[in-house]
């Protein structure tokens, strides 16, 4: 079964192509991959999904039906939450108020009292529970990253978007992410994560896509991907020892 199919998705700004023609599947509870040079158009390729960028040509299915032309907010409501690579919480709010905010304008709406619960059950699941009535302020960048997924999680995705969640965590903070992005399998949740850390990518996904100047170069297990010359000279730019 295939949970998200891009056919031909192109994406145009003014006189420049960001995407031409990308195809990606994504089947339910599968861990993809989504790498490539910079500039080579994969947080345009996720924007797409979520909505938030309109497509130019091609066609995005998501659980066996049509959403090109959906609005983020239906997108949403279908299962499908993203987060972002600049994390963008809502500094006015505390902890959990930013993961409530989630569960009142989710899938299933909430009363306020029921998403505050629900939001500190996400925060215990990503290990933010004891920063829960305290500021955003006062979080870390890996706590930042890690509050991301937390209202993602608590939109109850059937597929999450991951834009580089582990991008400048040290290592004991990247295995802690790479743990919680691993249980997501666990839990059925499809993910589809844009991530240049290739130990992190080479571990965790179950097939990659490799975009270059905004068109599919590869796809296939990380070991056929991660040994393909195209692959190397287009981004990992010499021999690879993973």
């Amino acid at each position: 079964m295939t949970m998200l199919k891009c056919v031909d998705v192109t994406k145009r700004f003014g006189g420049v192509t960001a995407l031409h023609q990308v195809g990606i599947e994504v089947s339910p509870g599968e861990i993809v991959g989504l790498v490539g040079p910079n500039g080579s158009g994969k947080t345009t390729l996720l924007s797409c999904i979520a909505g938030s960028l309109p497509v130019t040509a091609g066609r995005i299915e998501f659980v066996d039906r049509e959403i090109t032309r959906s609005s983020p907010h239906h997108r949403a409501k279908l299962g499908i939450a993203r987060t972002f690579q600049v994390p963008r919480p809502l500094d006015s709010f505390t902890v959990v108020e930013n993961v409530a905010t989630s569960c009142m304008f989710g899938r299933d709406r909430m009363s306020r009292t029921a998403a505050l619960a629900r939001g500190r059950e996400v925060l215990d699941r990503v290990g933010l529970g004891r920063h829960a009535d305290g500021e955003i302020g006062a979080l870390t960048l890996h706590e930042r990253k890690f509050l991301e997924i937390a209202r993602a999680l608590a939109l109850d995705p059937k597929l999450i978007l991951l834009d580089e969640v582990l991008g400048g965590l040290n290592p004991k903070e990247t295995d802690e992410g790479m743990e919680l992005i691993a249980s997501l399998r666990d839990d059925g949740v499809a993910v589809v994560y844009i991530e240049h850390n290739v130990r992190a990518v080479a571990s965790l996904a179950d097939r990659m896509y490799v975009l270059n100047r905004g068109r599919n170069l590869a796809t296939g297990t990380p070991e056929k991907v991660l040994a393909d010359p195209a692959v190397i000279a287009a981004y990992l730019g010499g021999d690879v020892d993973a």
